[in-house]
């Protein structure tokens, strides 16, 4: 687990992206989801940046807004829950106490690991002094250490295969629809990546695959405008790829069997 700060003046932009918009205001749909907030009303990054920016106002701080993006391996798959409490205890350890902070915290979907992005008011709501900023990197380095250890995140259970995982509720109608997708797909012994991705276009899904030495790497997908990563849908690009040998394993034995019984036909023919 890795964490990466900035430090800012603007809320508004820095919520928006939080949020899962661009630069013009757009919503990227699918690309965010909110965790948490501490001391704030609102649920809308409109509403949740103007009662930061008000709450700074009262303050002599120049930049108020503090930004974390706090990252896990790509085999470490924390619960949501473990991402609200990774998200807790970052804060609490550099100083922002959530009871004394506006804090709101956002999982981002757009990588193939997870990870959070944290925005505190660097201005507390008791009125005391402001978030010290200095040494960033050395704190990150150590704090992100002592919350590996604390929940463990090296010991985290792998994903199991078919499972399906918490996702937005935008995203549950393509979840639903590719995990089964997949699932007939591999029923049918599909047994390489081209023919999964053949079989899952027929049926309205768009794949995106990243294939290294003949091995699936990376996995996500699109149903009806809406992405999804792969290990949302069940099946990890690791277990797909495990699924697809298999597949082909069996394929190749059966076809080799009928060669195999032939042969030994012909060769009790030709006794004399």
């Amino acid at each position: 687990m890795i964490a990466k700060t900035s430090i800012g003046s603007n809320f508004s932009g820095a919520i928006h992206y939080g949020a899962g918009y661009t630069v013009e205001r757009k919503e990227v749909m699918g690309k965010s989801d909110l965790l948490m907030t501490h001391n704030v009303v609102s649920r809308d990054p409109e509403g949740i940046a103007a009662e930061m920016q008000q709450e700074a106002s009262y303050s002599r701080c120049k930049t108020p807004v503090w930004h974390s993006s706090i990252s896990w391996k790509p085999e470490e798959k924390p619960t949501r829950e473990q991402m609200i409490e990774t998200a807790n205890r970052y804060c609490q350890k550099m100083g922002a106490d959530p009871k004394d902070h506006q804090i709101a915290v956002y999982e981002h979907h757009d990588k193939p690991h997870q990870h959070i992005h944290v925005y505190i008011n660097r201005v507390p709501t008791d009125g005391s002094k402001a978030l010290e900023t200095s040494h960033n990197y050395a704190r990150n380095v150590r704090i992100c250490k002592e919350i590996t250890q604390e929940l463990g995140f090296s010991n985290l259970e792998k994903l199991q295969e078919g499972k399906l995982r918490h996702v937005a509720v935008n995203q549950e109608k393509a979840q639903k629809a590719v995990n089964l997708a997949i699932k007939v797909a591999l029923k049918e012994k599909s047994g390489t990546s081209d023919d999964m991705e053949r079989r899952l276009e027929e049926k309205g899904i768009e794949c995106k695959y990243k294939v290294e030495e003949g091995k699936l790497k990376y996995s996500s997908y699109s149903y009806q405008g809406v992405p999804i990563k792969g290990q949302d849908v069940g099946f990890t690009a690791k277990q797909l790829q495990a699924r697809l040998d298999k597949n082909l394993e069996l394929k190749n034995e059966q076809q080799i069997k009928p060669e195999q019984e032939n042969n030994q036909k012909c060769r009790r023919g030709m006794r004399f």
